[in-house]
């Protein structure tokens, strides 16, 4: 069995999980700067700027398939080490010459969906939820 019919779509649930955060950072009237950003010490999902405060966000991304009501909300897979990790790639980018003197903060967006859609059933945006 291919592993696209194993999703059930074209697109993972950790893809199409990042397509609906970042487009829901664009309708919050924030700036993707990046997605994927690859550093040496880990992966950033979504880098974004709200241009308002001038802050930079780094965004992580969870994503599930709701099988059923018993199915862990996706936000509950941040554990400690994976707050560290947030901690030390937030660190990365505010030395980064055109993120200095900016505030830069953490947020998470949990993304669910049902197992047979393709559509987001639920995104919940934790804004600082991870101290920097």
């Amino acid at each position: 069995m291919s592993l696209l019919r194993w999703f059930g779509t074209s697109k993972s649930v950790w893809v199409r999980g990042e397509d609906a955060a970042a487009k829901h950072m664009k309708k919050m009237g924030y700036r993707v700067l990046a997605r994927n950003l690859r550093l040496k010490m880990g992966e950033i999902d979504i880098l974004c700027l709200d241009p308002k405060s001038n802050c930079v966000i780094v965004v992580e991304v969870k994503a599930r398939v709701r099988k059923s009501d018993a199915t862990p909300n996706p936000e509950s897979s941040i554990t400690a080490a994976k707050k560290r990790k947030l901690r030390t790639l937030t660190k990365a980018i505010a030395a980064r010459k055109d993120c200095q003197n900016k505030p830069i903060r953490i947020d998470v967006i949990a993304v669910e969906f049902a197992s047979d859609q393709s559509k987001p059933i639920a995104i919940r945006h934790y804004e600082s939820a991870v101290g920097a």
